[in-house]
């Protein structure tokens, strides 16, 4: 079973926009958030999107949100959650992972083996539920795609996320997940909003 978003859309941030949570006071949560798909964390099954952008400012960010939480007592900003995606560091686009239990922890990598990357190319970022003899996780990949038939050629690994469904059998309390698209343009002093044009966005549950 899915979810998705009828697609192409255009999502906009406005300077000062982040997620992020740093020791020993910092906790932003004011990236703008919309066309979220919520269900039981047990059932979640994976998360694609695929998006483009012109990357300017220190910072900007585009990819996918996970926030799984109590389904009885939402809170914001909430206590974990997870984005991935690209982010401009270092003047070129980075595949960007933030995970946040406590605090957040950030880890980034070459957008394309040369490094950097294109300024307008299509990136697609995937968030997988997966398993082995150790257990369960979520696995975040970027897909690389034929251009020409949009074939997947490759799945990248770029983080795997163990804490993230660790509540899902709790049965004092149901646990759901919210997935949403995300963009954030952090910088204060930017002249205008970081405008992101998403082509795909679509959820999977499990039956």
């Amino acid at each position: 079973m899915s979810a998705t978003t009828a697609v192409p859309f255009v999502l906009e941030a406005q300077p000062g926009t982040d997620i992020w949570k740093k020791p020993p006071t910092t906790n932003v949560w004011n990236a703008p958030i919309t066309r979220t798909a919520t269900g039981p964390l047990k059932k979640f099954s994976s998360a694609r999107v695929s998006f483009r952008a012109s990357w300017t400012e220190l910072y900007d960010q585009a990819g996918v949100l996970l926030v799984p939480r109590r389904a009885s007592s939402p809170s914001s900003p909430p206590d974990k959650w997870v984005k991935a995606g690209v982010e401009f560091y270092e003047d070129v686009p980075q595949l960007s992972t933030v995970c946040c239990d406590r605090w957040a922890d950030w880890s980034v990598a070459p957008l394309s083996p040369g490094g950097g990357g294109s300024e307008e190319e299509i990136v697609t970022i995937e968030a997988v539920r997966e398993g082995d003899e150790n257990g369960k996780s979520v696995w975040v990949y970027r897909v690389v795609r034929d251009a020409t038939s949009g074939a997947t050629l490759r799945r990248v690994p770029m983080r795997e996320i163990c804490w993230i469904l660790a509540d899902e059998d709790d049965d004092e309390d149901d646990w759901v997940i919210d997935v949403s698209p995300l963009v954030a343009r952090p910088a204060k002093n930017a002249s205008g909003p970081l405008k992101v044009e998403f082509s795909e966005f679509e959820v999977a549950w499990l039956s």
